[in-house]
């Protein structure tokens, strides 16, 4: 009865989202109450025990002798929080302002190196893991060039989607912030192993833009070594990317904040202070050294917070529902179900095949029902069979690569409308780059281990 419970619960969860009857938010707290509290009268269970499982999904959860069973999501909500303010303060200070300028004076109006110009960028800015942003960062540095070069702008909102979906497995990331909490991992334990196909994914992202300037080239009669717009125009474009908001610039400290930022990614990957520390305590020495006056630490503070408000809200809402279907059994009761109808000798394939089926189910699904309704069902059972937490973590990554082709990326329309495209045009050429992503990254993870195979390695 228990997995019939938490079927409905999946399934009444993703309903309301595929439908839009509720938000996400809304969704992921008050399904899993109502579900949790049917639960415990099943099971004659005290009603108030209830919130015990949320407790134990928030934050921490002790078995019978008060010993520690499970970890909630609040590391992760300290570290996706303040990774998105921290990179929002370099964003403001101007850290990739030169990088900007200096990419565009390189291009100078070559149509190739405008299109590797752009990929640089975007992958750059990527890394405050918000997509609006990077949209916005990008179009304001780069889309008049393309205008006043007569450029293919859907090339334009390829380049951006398709960066911006590689660096978008950062660990403080969406889907990682989703599913690190699901499976209990570290960012360390999670973001090693996807590395390496992160990096064939940039190669193939670089490829592309040199492909997408070679046309522009060939269609526009660029001739080497001769722009296609006067220099005083690209002098402009560069005055209008180093005046917006100059008030909150801070050119004389760019060494440190490079600097700060290089540590805290080196510490982060390597282990050696928990991520959150590290961008709490970055935040708050990068808004102190670059801003002295107290209001306008406040001010920066409250305007990059609305960015964080809507992730952070939705890994709460994780919490809920995770603690919701450990705590009452459901979960168990799903994948002791599940676990019977598998094969005894598939079971070792379980992390390639979710890595199969992440391609449909994150291009028809939102990132909360994959990994709040999907993943928390077939991880138990894999791990029966021996897969690991972070096996499965990174086999439900790869179907990223073609996430941002959904319709279902609300950032995807802020990037159509500010390149002036089509969303049907847009979603049938990032296509033709995210399908082979997904074949790099997933070969990638094999070869490497990170999603086991057995047959090739007996």
């Amino acid at each position: 009865m228990l997995a019939l419970l938490g079927y409905g619960m999946i399934v009444t969860f993703m309903v309301l989202l595929l439908t839009k009857k509720m938000s996400p938010f809304a969704a992921l707290i008050l399904v899993p109450v109502v579900f949790g509290f049917a639960a415990a009268l099943i099971t004659g269970t005290p009603l108030l025990e209830v919130f015990d499982w949320i407790f134990g999904g928030l934050y921490y959860s002790l078995d019978e002798n008060k010993t520690l069973i499970g970890k909630g999501v609040a590391p992760t909500i300290t570290l996706l929080l303040f990774a998105i303010l921290y990179f929002s303060v370099m964003l403001d200070v101007g850290l990739f302002d030169p990088l900007a300028t200096k990419m565009i004076k390189w291009a100078k109006g070559d149509p190739m190196k405008i299109c590797v110009a752009t990929g640089v960028i975007s992958l750059i800015v990527s890394l405050d893991g918000d997509g609006t942003t990077t949209v916005l960062i990008v179009t304001t540095a780069v889309l008049t060039l393309f205008k006043k070069m007569r450029m293919n702008q859907l090339y334009l909102a390829v380049i951006i989607g398709f960066c911006n979906s590689v660096m978008n497995l950062v660990p403080w990331s969406g889907p990682m912030a989703r599913a690190m909490p699901v499976l209990n991992l570290t960012p360390k334990e999670f973001f090693v192993p996807v590395i390496p196909g992160m990096i064939g994914a940039t190669i193939l992202a670089m490829y592309m833009c040199y492909y997408y300037g070679k046309k522009e080239r060939a269609r526009l009669g660029y001739v080497q070594g001769s722009g296609i717009i006067p220099d005083s125009d690209l002098e402009h474009i560069i005055k209008e990317i180093n005046e917006k908001d100059a008030y909150l610039k801070r050119p004389k400290l760019i060494w440190f904040n490079f600097l700060l930022t290089a540590a805290i990614m080196t510490m982060l990957i390597m282990d050696i202070i928990n991520g959150g520390i590290l961008f709490v305590l970055g935040t708050a020495i990068a808004l102190l050294v670059n801003y002295r006056q107290l209001n306008l630490q406040s001010s920066r503070l409250i305007a990059n917070g609305g960015e964080a408000l809507g992730p952070v809200s939705l890994v709460y809402g994780a919490g809920i529902i995770m603690g919701v279907l450990n705590g009452s059994g459901m979960s168990t009761a799903i994948a002791q179900q599940m676990a019977g109808m598998i094969p005894e000798n598939m079971g070792a394939y379980i992390p390639f095949f979710l890595a199969l089926i992440s391609l449909p189910g994150l291009f028809f699904l939102p990132n909360d029902a994959f990994y709040f309704g999907i993943l928390p069902v077939l991880a138990p059972i894999a791990y029966q069979y021996g897969a690991t937490p972070t096996e499965i973590g990174v086999a439900s990554m790869m179907g990223q690569a073609i996430r941002f082709a959904s319709p279902l990326v609300a950032f995807l329309y802020v990037l159509v409308d500010r390149t002036e495209v089509s969303f049907g045009d847009y979603s049938k050429e990032y296509l033709k780059w995210g399908l082979p992503s997904f074949v790099i990254q997933t070969v990638i993870a094999i070869l490497i281990g990170a999603i086991p195979l057995p047959f090739l390695f007996n």
